[in-house]
């Protein structure tokens, strides 16, 4: 039976990635048509309006529902890397709303990202233990080391939001949605092994945390929308979340097994080197990325010509308040 509930929770999870891939692009890229600038509550009201973006939240809320159906079967380890797939479809999809031709770097990029993450994983699986039972203590932890994150990016987010860049807001998602697929779990165990009611064992506080680093995290991904591509975010998060989830169970759930030896850890640290180095090359020269510099160059000579001061140059993690056309 746990072999089928395995493969039951790889084609829950594979589902719950194309969801997130189709939600994420629709998502994605009304934001971009729409925001201009750091993020605000009227935009996101407005967005509200948007058939496309309500479509993406859909979609992304069905992802999540079968994305926690799938922890509810099998392991962090198990589930959360099969989101690498969403990269790849969020990749096609972007490239064809925008009608871009997608460069050899970008594959290039992509195929580290997948490679790297999914040998991160494939080493975490043989160095995990799964019949390892979690400490209340263990717990109390994880939902500490939360809450201290969830404080330290909503405090720079508020105040720092006009000057922090798109890769601020990528990591950030990644790491909390690392965190909240861990806890998830917990809880999901929690509520299947009670002997009473199925809520009697629940850790509300474990939960509140979650929920809490959620909504951050799904703040964060919008204002990462507005100042980068959608697959560029996805990249991001498909290799830093199942990382910090494989990391927490290993180092503080105490999940790691007879397998987790010196060679594993170095290799594990390999994997997920390439998997970042992935994500920087797709930052640097994803087309959108390089669409927007020649732009921006363009517009550079245009001012020369005019005896204008040129504009500065591109970065990768401009923030969008800085890019042409923007406004406060």
């Amino acid at each position: 039976m746990g072999v089928v509930n395995q493969w039951l929770a790889v084609g829950l999870a594979v589902l719950s990635a194309l969801c997130l891939a189709v939600g994420t692009q629709k998502q994605g890229s009304a934001v971009a048509d729409r925001a201009r600038g750091p993020l605000h509550l009227r935009t996101i009201l407005a967005l509200l309006r948007c058939p496309r973006w309500v479509l993406g939240l859909v979609l992304l809320g069905l992802g999540t529902g079968l994305n926690v159906a799938a922890l509810g079967l099998a392991t962090v380890t198990v589930v959360q890397p099969i989101g690498v797939i969403a990269l790849v479809v969020t990749t096609l999809l972007h490239a064809q709303h925008r009608r871009l031709r997608i460069n050899r770097r970008t594959w290039a990029a992509i195929l580290l990202c997948t490679a790297g993450g999914g040998a991160f994983v494939a080493l975490a699986v043989g160095a995990t233990d799964p019949a390892h039972g979690i400490s209340s203590w263990a717990e109390h932890t994880v939902v500490v080391m939360l809450v201290v994150l969830v404080a330290v990016l909503g405090s720079a987010a508020a105040l720092f939001r006009h000057s922090l860049g798109g890769s601020f807001y990528v990591v950030g998602a990644g790491v909390l949605y690392g965190f909240v697929a861990v806890l998830v779990r917990l809880t999901l165990t929690r509520v299947q092994g009670s002997s009473g009611g199925p809520f009697d064992d629940v850790n509300w506080i474990a939960v509140t945390a979650a929920v809490a680093a959620a909504v951050l995290g799904g703040w964060f991904v919008q204002s990462a929308f507005a100042g980068g591509p959608p697959d560029l975010v996805i990249a991001g998060l498909t290799v830093i979340d199942p990382m910090v989830g494989v990391l927490l169970g290993l180092l503080v759930l105490g999940e790691a097994g007879a397998g987790l030896t010196l060679v594993t850890g170095l290799l594990m640290t390999a994997a997920g080197t390439v998997a970042i180095v992935g994500v920087a090359v797709l930052s640097q020269h994803h087309p959108e990325v390089l669409e927007r510099r020649a732009d921006l160059a363009r517009q550079g000579r245009a001012a020369v010509d005019r005896g204008v001061p040129a504009p500065p140059p591109p970065a990768s993690d401009r923030p969008a308040h800085d890019r042409p056309g923007s406004h406060p």
